[in-house]
């Protein structure tokens, strides 16, 4: 089979995300797309095989850095380089918009397709699901809601976090920032967001007894139980939830193809999700 990769075009949105859910990309999938769909720094890109849409895939830039996403490739076209273009085209295009290091999450099933165009593993992140949320609503100490004046701290312990500008998702949640920060003497030193189109929370603080004072909070609020991402490299966190119970429901591997963002793991508490981190 050969296989053109272009951005998607108008009317190829919703049998590009019929593919992503057929491949194993959940249902949510299309709430994911609607960033890299509408935001400058994104964009996502199909792979057709004459005039069927075999696969797709979604890409963030932010600037140095850029990340690849819900890369699903049908099941007929698997094994025979539609996975392979998709990523390749994925490189490309965030190349060409400034991308030093181009970054993503692998399962074990996608890892050595990507490891066949050069990425390195960095490490794994796992997801955890809350098995007995208690039933109070006690605020951890210094927890309190976001409040827009601190949203240019907390862009700050994001970016020391994650050693990225992450700053289009900072812009396009602006309108309807929700979430956390932790505050000691005055100074916040870490925050709890969720996005419109992630899984969330993000989660960064800069030592364990912020970022767990946040999960703690977070486990509490009312609606379904806390699922919650974080890379196995944060041990204190890890430590954390294993203590409440939660269990692990699935993994992935971050993965790197360029020099290594000064990206700091035990700041990290939680994941947006595992497109862009």
């Amino acid at each position: 089979m050969s296989f053109e990769v272009h951005p998607v075009r108008a009317g190829e949105i919703d049998p590009t995300v019929t593919v992503l859910r057929a491949a194993g990309l959940g249902a949510n999938v299309a709430r994911l797309l609607e960033f890299p769909l509408r935001d400058a720094c994104g964009e996502v890109l199909v792979a057709r095989s004459g005039d069927e849409i075999v696969g797709g895939a979604a890409v963030a830039s932010f600037g140095a850095t850029g990340w690849i996403g819900a890369l699903g490739v049908a099941a007929h076209a698997r094994r025979r380089g539609a996975g392979t273009a998709l990523t390749e085209g994925c490189v490309t295009h965030l190349r060409a918009r400034g991308a030093q290091t181009v970054l993503l999450y692998a399962t074990a099933a996608g890892r050595p397709v990507y490891e066949r165009v050069g990425f390195a593993p960095d490490g794994v992140a796992q997801a955890w699901r809350d098995l007995s949320p208690p039933r109070t609503r006690a605020r951890g100490d210094g927890v309190r809601a976001i409040e827009h004046g601190d949203l240019p701290t907390v862009r700050a312990l994001d970016a020391a976090a994650t050693g990225e500008d992450r700053g289009p998702v900072f812009a396009a949640m602006n309108g309807t920032l929700t979430g956390l920060v932790v505050e000691r003497a005055g100074s916040v030193c870490g925050s709890a967001l969720r996005s419109p189109w992630g899984l969330g929370p993000s989660v960064v603080a800069t030592d364990r007894e912020a970022g767990v004072a946040l999960l703690s909070v977070l486990r509490r609020v009312p609606g379904a139980p806390l699922t919650v991402s974080l890379p196995d490299a944060n041990a204190g966190a890890v430590r954390a939830l294993r203590a409440w119970g939660f269990q692990p429901i699935n993994a992935a591997t971050r993965m790197r193809l360029g020099p290594p963002p000064a990206y700091d793991p035990a700041r990290v508490f939680g994941l947006f999700n595992l497109f862009w981190g």
